[in-house]
């Protein structure tokens, strides 16, 4: 044997050991290309809908937030009215406060006369006089 034909028979079982083992791994790699087309066209079919769904749900929830928004504003004026109603309210009542209190003051004096001369009735009733 030459070292020609040596040299071509280990080329040829290099090459042979090669293919032995590219083989498998040529067949797993067409294995998992056909399971990433499948998952591909498995994962084609559920994002359209999937699209579609959030964009519905973003649009719910533009709605809602214009919705929030209105009723918000519509909030901060009754707050706004009932914050003036009551600023109204505490000034008619001072207003009241100080034009009754010199009403009631008077009464409350007349009362106390009254009271007194009721008093000195009572007692010029009860005393005896000296001369009885």
């Amino acid at each position: 044997m030459t070292s020609s034909e040596f040299f071509s028979l280990l080329s040829a079982l290099s090459l042979f050991a090669i293919a032995i083992a590219l083989v498998p791994t040529f067949l797993q790699f067409r294995r998992t290309l056909q399971k990433l087309e499948i998952f591909i066209e498995a994962l084609n079919t559920h994002v359209d809908p999937m699209c579609q769904s959030l964009t519905e749900a973003a649009n719910e929830i533009q709605l809602l937030s214009i919705s929030l928004s209105d009723k918000l504003e519509k909030t901060d004026t009754v707050i706004y009215t009932a914050q003036k109603s009551a600023e109204t309210l505490l000034t008619t009542a001072t207003m009241i406060k100080e034009t009754a209190r010199p009403f009631i003051t008077q009464i409350g004096g007349f009362s106390a006369g009254i009271m007194a001369f009721s008093n000195f009735l009572n007692r010029s009733r009860k005393t005896p006089k000296k001369g009885d």
